[in-house]
């Protein structure tokens, strides 16, 4: 989901600051070191899709390593939240349907998912939108915005959860209704690109967008998770190893944060506010995530980084899905 506040945060500064041809300047080369960015990228990502060439192994091995390839090609790359939309000619978000120089999370791992479902580059595009999208339906109302209500149950056909066989019998579940309707009321001009916010057409357009939600009802959403407290063992919290051992590489992680008390911000709590790969390297297993706090592309000790919340925090746990093959 699009990180709507700060989106355009960067792009007004340098404008309010700078003249109007510096300003020019630096925007264009902005936009050039990005396009060379995303197209050497693509084409990295690409070559890994079409040279993958497993045949010879098992099927849930191959797509393992094919992730994990996958994955290791987009490393470094920058985290910036919601720059992706439905292309130039769309009603509404008209930013590019896919790029590979900025991720945020969910992208990342949609972008992954794609490729390892595509025998060949030519069929990424594709796959990348059957996986955004509700039915592959380019819209912006078709969008899987929301993981609980939209993009787990769209894609049941391609991901499996598997949450409950990782805990074994310590699962929990959360809980938060989805109020979309009101969500589209919390909408921005910054969605639809205005040039100014206070221009009729712009305010024609937010409009529109707002009564898109109308057909709407708020519901509930249920996602199974790994307490946190099923991840570390005894008096000195040290990590489940057999717990760890069952979670396989090549994962779809999702962070959970029960009933996530958003709805002053964006009209609607939440239950997810994460999304990573597991990928397990010499044994040892590793969140490979779009990072907000490292703005890029890393890898962290998957042990380590849940350790870092207090049970204070909202965040309680995670899910556990993994592609169908």
């Amino acid at each position: 989901m699009k990180n709507w506040p700060f989106r355009c945060f960067v792009a007004s500064v340098l404008v309010i600051f700078l003249s109007p041809v510096v300003a020019d300047t630096v925007l264009d080369t902005a936009n050039l070191n990005a396009a060379n960015l995303d197209a050497v990228n693509r084409a990295r990502f690409y070559d890994v899709i079409d040279t993958s060439r497993y045949d010879m192994a098992p099927a849930s091995a191959a797509m393992t390593h094919k992730i994990d390839a996958l994955s290791y090609a987009l490393m470094g790359a920058e985290y910036v939240g919601g720059r992706v939309g439905e292309g130039q000619l769309a009603k509404y978000d008209k930013d590019p349907l896919s790029r590979f120089d900025v991720f945020d999370c969910t992208t990342y791992v949609e972008t992954i998912l794609a490729g390892a479902l595509s025998v060949s580059s030519a069929e990424f595009e594709s796959n990348l939108q059957q996986i955004r999208y509700q039915n592959g339906h380019v819209d912006f109302v078709s969008r899987n915005h929301f993981p609980s209500v939209d993009w787990f149950r769209n894609n049941q056909d391609k991901l499996m959860d598997i949450t409950p066989e990782v805990a074994k019998g310590r699962a929990a579940v959360a809980k938060a209704v989805i109020d979309k309707s009101a969500w589209y009321q919390h909408l921005g001009s910054d969605v639809i690109h205005c040039d100014s916010d206070l221009s009729d057409s712009c305010q024609i357009l937010l409009e529109q967008l707002h009564s898109e939600g109308d057909v709407f009802r708020a519901e509930p959403a249920f996602l199974p998770y790994v307490p946190l407290t099923a991840l570390y063992d005894g008096e000195d919290n040290q990590p489940n190893m057999a717990l760890l051992d069952r979670i396989p590489s090549g994962s779809v992680i999702s962070m959970v944060r029960p009933n996530w008390a958003l709805k002053d911000y964006i009209g609607t709590n939440m239950n997810v506010s994460h999304q990573a790969l597991a990928i397990r390297k010499e044994g040892v297993l590793f969140l490979r995530h779009a990072s907000q706090r490292y703005k890029k592309v890393i890898d962290e000790n998957f042990a380590e980084y849940f350790a870092q919340y207090s049970p204070a925090s909202s965040l309680k746990g995670f899910n556990v899905h993994v592609l169908r093959h």
